[in-house]
């Protein structure tokens, strides 16, 4: 890969250097640069070249390559020590389903009742038997709309053909309506492949969803953790007019944004819910920058924003999970809460 500075690159010319990968040669960037316009994907390819480190000098990047392998043989090391590492790859194995309420005054009666299964941060390169483990997880479950709040692959530099292929075999399960955003962890080539499996993707974009006559508004933004490309401005209008708005957002790190653009719902991920946690589900580490740490899993609330942060279907880094099973969400609307009828 040629020396850069990715700062002043042209966009054509991140695109000829993403192009020396084989994994990338053959992407339509003129159809992306369509879709999303040239500043947003500059600035995506500025982010996924950044990840490949070409700023460091080749020793710097060798220790930080080195670092990243031996923290993940710590973990496991220190897994196995306390004889947790048969217990933490059966728990990350174990996805459980959470069903819950959201209280919307606005709600079209069309809507009443309706059910939105939500998924979040599968990275199938760590646990490849995954879409075994969502099919069986959602046979006979009951949705109307699948929301995927993103991170498809796990590592996030290198060949991603192999998740796309997971996320091909786990698309049956998930239903006839599926939309989708991207998450950090997922380069926006990949956006060019999900609408053949039947998944659009929202880049800072919003659609109608439509029952009986009646509409309410979902929006997806692009990553807001580390590309921090998403953007609100053409949204507006439109979340204003409409009686429901719902975001999808990998993370909740776009909470404030999304309240102050009118939206009345997030979901989000990102944070695996800490992933590794003490007793109790206290979470470690989650990630997060300028967040409440009531917003690293659950239900939450900004304003008028009412949120939630999966915990996530999949496992970040390592195929483990201590006090913190994994999660797929269904979201029931309704007009008046029935949990304690």
């Amino acid at each position: 890969m040629k020396k850069l500075h990715l700062e002043t690159a042209s966009l054509d010319e991140l695109i000829l250097n993403l192009r020396e990968m084989t994994h990338y040669e053959s992407s339509d960037y003129e159809r992306l640069r369509e879709g999303l316009g040239e500043t947003h994907l500059r600035q995506r390819l500025q982010g996924q070249l950044r990840l490949y480190g070409l700023e460091h000098p080749p020793r710097i990047k060798t220790v930080i390559r080195i670092r990243r392998r031996c923290m993940r043989q710590l973990i496991l090391a220190g897994l196995w020590s306390l004889r947790l590492l048969p217990r933490a790859r059966a728990l990350a194995r174990s996805p459980q389903v959470v069903e819950r309420e959201i209280v919307l005054p606005n709600l079209p009666e069309a809507f009443e009742g309706y059910r939105i299964l939500h998924l979040s941060d599968f990275h199938f390169d760590f646990i490849p038997e995954l879409p075994e483990i969502v099919g069986k997880l959602l046979s006979g479950l009951h949705f109307d709309l699948c929301v995927l709040t993103g991170d498809f692959r796990g590592e996030t530099t290198g060949p991603y053909e192999e998740s796309l292929e997971h996320l091909s075999r786990t698309r049956p399960a998930l239903g006839e309506k599926v939309v989708a955003v991207l998450g950090n962890h997922d380069n926006v080539e990949i956006m060019l492949r999900l609408p053949e499996m039947g998944i659009p993707v929202l880049m800072n974009q919003i659609m109608k969803v439509e029952k009986d006559g009646a509409s309410i508004l979902l929006g997806g933004i692009d990553d807001p953790h580390f590309y921090r490309t998403h953007d609100f401005s053409s949204m507006q209008a439109e979340v204003e007019s409409a009686p429901v708005s719902i975001l999808l957002s990998h993370s909740p790190e776009s909470h404030r944004e999304a309240a102050e653009a009118g939206f009345d719902v997030q979901l989000s991920g990102h944070t695996h819910g800490g992933q590794l946690c003490l007793p109790g589900g206290i979470p470690i580490l989650a990630h997060l920058h300028d967040c409440p740490r009531g917003m690293i899993r659950g239900s939450w609330t900004h304003q008028q924003l009412q949120g939630y942060t999966s915990r996530g279907i999949g496992s970040s880094t390592l195929d483990v999970r201590l006090c913190c099973p994994p999660e797929a969400t269904v979201h029931v609307l309704r007009k008046h809460s029935r949990v304690n009828e």
